[in-house]
């Protein structure tokens, strides 16, 4: 059986490297890129040494198309998109500076949409990957955007945070209907990331389970995403919040 490849971009602080791990656990080829040299340091010391490990810049048109490039040289071609776009540092509506706001929420929604873009170009022109075992409905790829709590409720002193991660969602919803026709598919994961556990020390209080999501959880979410499994799903969020949305005030 062919092995489907995986392009990753965006390694976050430790849940690139996860997705990573899980998906070469699993017979993908997995390109990870990111434009910070200390992130592609730490990861070489995380992942698999068979992850090919790319730095660039991610939210332009060029880019892009070089870690697209990346990918296709090394394997022929790109089955799965992980998106874990950056988190912006904690802010308020007091700190607002017009510059600095403009150039986050364009980096946020003009990287979501360039790399539905670039890579859904190159996944819907390649050949399908040959079929083995159950027939499922044919998918030719999916696109999975890997997104902070923010993106769905907010709190004081996160204010571009929330506006860049939820300006994501219509970009995940505009993309699974425009791209349906050519069966790709583009779903969203919000998770409770663990670094909001360590930050804040009452998210147990907030979250009936008790705990933020896991790094190696996010990377199961988004492997099921990009399966056969999930051929009749898209633009729908999985929410990894222990319970959180679903509780009125805080647990004792």
């Amino acid at each position: 059986m062919a092995q489907p490849v995986t392009v990753i971009l965006g390694l976050g602080r430790e849940v690139g490297d996860a997705v990573a791990r899980r998906f070469s656990k699993f017979g993908h080829h997995v390109v990870a890129a990111d434009p910070s040299d200390d992130r592609i340091a730490a990861s070489r010391k995380a992942v698999p040494d068979e992850v090919l490990l790319h730095h660039g810049e991610l939210h332009t048109r060029l880019g892009l198309r070089n870690a697209l490039t990346v990918a296709v040289e090394a394997f022929g071609r790109v089955d799965n998109l992980i998106v874990i776009p950056d988190i912006e540092a904690a802010d308020s509506l007091e700190d607002f500076a017009q510059e600095k706001f403009d150039k986050a929420v364009a980096k946020a929604t003009r990287g979501a949409a360039l790399a539905l873009k670039v890579f859904s170009e190159r996944i819907s022109e390649q050949e399908d990957l040959p079929e083995s075992g159950v027939e499922r409905i044919r998918q030719k790829g999916a696109v999975t955007f890997v997104l902070s709590y923010s993106a769905m409720a907010t709190m004081p002193g996160r204010f571009t945070e929330t506006i860049t991660q939820s300006a994501v969602l219509g970009v995940i919803k505009a993309g699974a209907v425009e791209l349906a026709e050519h069966q790709i598919r583009v779903n969203g994961i919000i998770a409770i990331r663990p670094r909001e556990e360590r930050i804040e020390s009452w998210t147990t209080r907030r979250t009936p389970l008790g705990r933020a999501a896991i790094a190696d959880e996010i990377a199961d979410a988004a492997r099921y995403l990009s399966s056969p499994e999930a051929a009749i799903v898209t633009g729908e969020l999985l929410k990894l919040d222990g319970g959180r949305s679903n509780l009125a005030g805080i647990l004792d």
